[in-house]
């Protein structure tokens, strides 16, 4: 069964850019392959937004080790469960910063509301299967 996870985290503001996309970047790449995990990652402004699909025992696991990981903070999950198909199918882990497509911008011009948990994160997502296409 293909289950996914969507979640938003803030990141440790002093080494954001500097060293922790790179080594989360590489960490998920080589194990989102191994595991048979997909997602797509953006990274903006201290914030990260990530949706991860595939196997729901693979995925628990990487989620268990998110969860625990020191460079995410405050997160929120916005979405978690059962998928019929992927989502972002050929990327181990997809990426984008707002250098390359603001994120607030794209929430802005949409009137997306942060209170609205569910209406939030379907933005969310719509924004990052903009980014992988």
């Amino acid at each position: 069964m293909l289950a996914h996870l969507l979640y938003r985290s803030s990141g440790r503001d002093n080494l954001f850019f500097y060293r922790d996309c790179d080594d989360i970047l590489a960490v998920a790449r080589e194990r989102n392959a191994r595991l048979g995990l997909t997602g797509f990652l953006h990274a903006e402004d201290g914030i990260f937004v990530q949706w991860l699909e595939g196997p729901e025992n693979a995925l628990n696991q990487v989620v268990d080790s998110i969860m625990e990981d020191a460079r995410h903070r405050d997160i929120t999950v916005f979405s978690r469960g059962a998928i019929e198909e992927r989502q972002f199918p050929v990327w181990a882990m997809g990426f984008s910063d707002g250098s390359q497509a603001p994120l607030f911008d794209f929430l802005a011009e949409r009137g997306t509301n942060s209170h609205d948990l569910r209406a939030f994160g379907s933005c969310l997502h719509r924004f990052l299967l903009l980014r992988a296409a």
